[in-house]
């Protein structure tokens, strides 16, 4: 409470530390991502889990799009499947965990490929392959262990 300074409500479900937070534009969601390679959303007002993807490398940067409809993070976006109202009234544990599927380019979770819409676009030599990441839009910046950073953008002909 803004007032108080009382902790409001605390959210439990992570085995591991929480490396980034989000809300959703309407406030009513908040995302989180954790060193146990899941990110679960919850109902903001009830701290209920509505959803938790399984991801296979931790993720420390995580922010809504403005129509709530994806989350990006540092290896691209994920599509949120559509989560009823009633599901915010359900425990963490009822929810079983997906598998998300990134929109637009992205890394594969294996950091292997350059992804469009999660099907494998360009194969990454093991020497560029990404120790760090951000993606934004058709540019993908990649940080590797040489010290070295690339940034590739792409375009889709229609």
């Amino acid at each position: 409470d803004a007032n108080s300074g009382a902790c409001l409500q605390t959210l439990e479900g992570h085995s591991d530390s929480v490396n980034s937070v989000a809300f959703s534009p309407d406030s009513a969601r908040l995302a989180s991502a954790s060193r146990d390679n899941t990110v679960k959303i919850w109902d903001a007002s009830s701290g209920a889990c509505l959803q938790t993807l399984e991801v296979s490398r931790a993720l420390y940067n995580i922010s809504f799009d403005l129509t709530g409809s994806y989350l990006h993070t540092d290896i691209g976006a994920i599509t949120l499947g559509a989560l009823s109202s009633s599901l915010s009234n359900l425990a963490a544990s009822v929810v079983d965990p997906k598998s998300p599927r990134y929109q637009g380019w992205a890394l594969s979770l294996d950091r292997e490929w350059i992804t469009y819409n999660s099907e494998n676009q360009v194969w990454i030599p093991s020497e560029y392959r990404p120790l760090h990441s951000a993606v934004s839009g058709e540019t993908i910046g990649v940080g590797v262990g040489t010290g070295k950073v690339w940034m590739c953008n792409f375009k889709i002909s229609v």
